[in-house]
């Protein structure tokens, strides 16, 4: 072998870091003085758009599992809303509770992208070795596991800054398609670095979440009893 291309291969080999590396270096650019056993609760807001107009999200989501969710549309009259009492439980509200099926779950909890980038390494599972990648002119380390659905994901960090850069799932209404996420324009809530922009390409349908209200820990958070 030619020496350059050994040194070349031996250079990639030693950039190479483990799964459990990426994550402590992911860790150690978001957590800026605090950290996750801090976080108790979470409130979203952002203004979407997709193929079909503009419409807004709203999530709470608190330790243990607990979320809900409110989507209003300006092309259509009535809004979405659950409630997730964990990640096997949760219900669609209106006129009655329909129970959400584990794939509608999924699709929700897929939403909380900031409890997502906080727990990457929780919820998802048997990782991959890492691979090197070049991503729109930047490498990236990619690495494979399983959602909580058990399919097959890749997850993207950014090697320049070491942040979570994106996630390529398997619909889970339809096991051919997959769902593309970016996260961006990071920026410091209290103390944590979490993104305000995010970037959904499915099949060619472009959807995009930028955040107007982020907030950790607010006192005014409260838990909707559904079955009372």
């Amino acid at each position: 072998m030619c020496m350059f291309l050994y040194n070349c291969i031996n250079q990639k080999t030693q950039n190479l870091k483990t799964a459990d590396e990426i994550f402590r270096s992911f860790f150690d650019v978001v957590w800026i003085t605090t950290n996750r056993e801090k976080i108790q609760n979470l409130i979203s807001n952002a203004n979407c758009m997709s193929p079909n107009g503009k419409y807004s999200t709203e999530m709470h989501t608190a330790s243990g599992g607990y979320s809900y969710f409110k989507q209003v549309y300006s092309y259509k009259p009535a809004a979405f809303e659950t409630v997730i009492e964990n990640k096997a439980s949760g219900y669609e509200l209106g006129d009655s509770l329909i129970p959400l099926s584990k794939e509608a779950l999924y699709t929700i909890r897929s939403h909380e992208f900031h409890n997502m980038v906080l727990e990457v390494d929780h919820r998802f599972h048997d990782f991959g070795n890492p691979e090197i990648i070049e991503v729109d002119g930047m490498k990236a380390y990619r690495l494979n596991a399983k959602d909580e659905l058990n399919n097959d994901c890749t997850l993207f960090f950014d090697i320049k800054t070491g942040l979570f850069s994106a996630l390529h799932f398997q619909n889970p209404a339809d096991a051919k398609e997959t769902i593309k996420t970016k996260f961006s324009d990071w920026k410091n809530v209290k103390d944590l670095l979490l993104p305000h922009h995010v970037d959904i390409d499915q099949s060619g349908k472009k959807y995009t979440f930028d955040f107007t209200k982020v907030i950790i820990n607010s006192p005014d958070f409260y838990y909707k009893n559904v079955k009372k």
